[in-house]
């Protein structure tokens, strides 16, 4: 895997399956849904802000005087999701929140499990509006995206948290993974031993 973000990302859309990647059909269904989507907006950005600044261990990331400026930042990501384009440049961009991630602590449970807020959210205002049939394929296109943009942001947070581990100790990324193959074999074995 390369060391720029953008050949990063493209490795890491490689590995999901296509069938689980969003394709043009779920985001042609994504783009309909326009009229619908727009308004959410701002229950979105509050409704994942209050939760964020309401969860001890995720509202010690934050400053409360930064709270306008994260909103914004949700806002900017929401209105480029529901006006596209998908293209490398709005995948690049999940893949450096990874990096973002890191450098604030925000650990990947908290990414994913924000994620399921978002879809959750998103599910029950469309749930009130659509028939059962379009509601699905809705939302499978927005479970799509999720794990697009989550696996994205997992690995790309986990290339770079190891690529800044081998450059501040000079060690080499391949012996870095022959080490953790190692250790893990004593690891299994204790954790074996406890159960």
């Amino acid at each position: 895997m390369g060391n720029d973000i953008v050949s990063v990302t493209e490795a890491i859309l490689k590995e999901i399956p296509e069938c689980c990647r969003l394709s043009e059909k779920d985001i042609e269904k994504l783009f309909s849904l326009r009229p619908y989507l727009y308004p959410l907006e701002d229950r979105l950005v509050k409704g994942f802000y209050d939760v964020l600044y309401g969860y001890p261990p995720t509202a010690s990331i934050f400053e409360l005087s930064e709270r306008e400026k994260r909103e914004w930042t949700l806002r900017n990501w929401w209105r480029r999701t529901i006006d596209g384009p998908f293209d490398l440049h709005y995948w690049t961009w999940q893949a450096a929140v990874g990096i973002i991630h890191i450098r604030r602590k925000v650990k990947n449970p908290m990414m994913i499990g924000m994620w399921a807020w978002i879809l959750n959210f998103i599910g029950k205002e469309l749930s009130k509006i659509l028939s059962y049939d379009e509601f699905t394929k809705v939302l499978e296109a927005f479970h799509k995206l999720a794990a697009t943009a989550e696996a994205l942001t997992a690995e790309s947070y986990l290339h770079h948290y190891l690529l800044a581990l081998c450059l501040a100790t000079g060690t080499d990324l391949q012996l870095i993974d022959r080490l953790v193959l190692i250790e893990l074999e004593q690891v299994q074995e204790i954790l074996s031993q406890k159960s």
